[in-house]
């Protein structure tokens, strides 16, 4: 369990669960992956036994509620390196092995090619994971070489056959791999692309089990509404904490790899998000300073242990009050910091 207090005026209680027999996952995008400014987008992606899939894109804040899929803007849509989406690492969402793949295929096939003897697979480049918990994962429409070798040995650009398997999951014949390769959960497995049935740059995930579609639960990361491609880049963002991504058009902003980090000159603006970030993802503050009243954070964060809390922005009468708060709560105040009439404080209890 932890505790965090965002502000002189707010806090937020945060308990972690224990994962049950499926799920809930690791999530398959990363936050470390995008700039600050920069989130994932979802959609769900209908059809019959990937009614719970997922097509992931990216987008980056402009002004506003106003978000671009494009990494400039400047950008066209006719280049797929000009989308933001396009080359970012996805990765495993549990441990498992490899039992189908392809990791060639180019991208932006001709529309309307028909299937048949020169065609690559639907899912373009793909890796097919059959989990340690039963379950098949599908991660899909990869740039071409973006899997790498040790995962995928079919390294041609286009299939033999139209033949697919009657086994669960649906396959292509010539896609199977046996005595694949072991990836472990958060295994980086390849870069996001344009390849197979794929309409523009994404990335496309879904599980499914005995031929029917398996909701995704993840441990972390935190969602906020995106309906009419309008978001506020402040949220509220509600985190996901072992339950499934809502069912309407969202941005996530995706979790990182628990560890230690340090990021200074955080603008005022933006400290309110990166703590509530990072404290989704089980992680606490080590040292916080400030500069220019307030103005910028400099921190340290660590994995999260015990109980802990935090405030910035406070004034002299508001720290002396949160001090005698929490000492009385038998916390500590481990780090502290005033520049100007504002200061930043940490209290932790074990």
């Amino acid at each position: 369990m932890s505790r965090t207090g965002m502000s002189a005026a707010a806090s937020v209680l945060l308990v972690s669960g224990a994962a049950n027999a499926n799920g809930p996952y690791e999530f398959p995008l990363r936050a470390s992956d995008l700039e600050y400014n920069e989130r994932y987008s979802t959609k769900d992606h209908g059809g019959t036994n990937q009614t719970e899939g997922k097509d992931f894109g990216a987008r980056r804040h402009t002004s506003g509620s106003t978000w671009s899929d494009l990494r400039t803007d400047d950008a066209g849509k006719d280049a797929n390196p000009d989308w933001l989406i396009y080359g970012k690492p996805f990765y495993a969402m549990a441990s498992g092995t490899v039992v189908g793949c392809w990791r060639n295929a180019p991208d932006d096939p001709p529309v309307g090619e028909p299937e048949g003897s020169d065609a690559m697979p639907s899912s373009g480049n793909h890796l097919w994971i059959r989990q340690d918990d039963g379950i098949y994962a599908l991660y899909a429409h990869a740039k071409p070489g973006g899997i790498p070798p040790n995962l995928c040995p079919h390294n041609a650009a286009s299939l033999g056959s139209m033949a697919i398997t009657k086994t669960t999951p649906r396959m292509r014949i010539e896609a199977q791999v046996a005595d694949g390769a072991r990836v472990e959960a958060g295994d980086q497995l390849g870069q996001a692309g344009n390849s197979g049935n794929s309409g523009g740059p994404h990335f496309h995930t879904h599980m499914e089990k005995d031929g029917k579609p398996v909701v995704m639960t993840f441990k972390r990361g935190m969602t906020t509404s995106f309906q009419g491609e309008k978001g506020n880049i402040d949220g509220p963002w509600t985190p996901l904490a072992g339950k499934a991504l809502p069912n309407e058009r969202i941005l996530v902003w995706a979790p990182r790899k628990i560890g230690n980090y340090t990021f200074n000159g955080v603008l005022s603006a933006n400290y309110q998000r990166m703590v509530d970030h990072l404290a989704d993802l089980g992680m606490m503050p080590e040292l916080i300073s400030c500069k220019s009243n307030g103005a910028t954070y400099d921190t340290s964060w660590v994995p999260a242990k015990g109980t802990w809390a935090t405030f910035h922005g406070m004034s002299a009468a508001e720290a002396a009050a949160k001090h005698a708060d929490y000492t009385a709560k038998g916390y500590k105040r481990t780090s502290t910091f005033t520049c100007g009439s504002k200061s930043v404080s940490v209290w932790r209890k074990s």
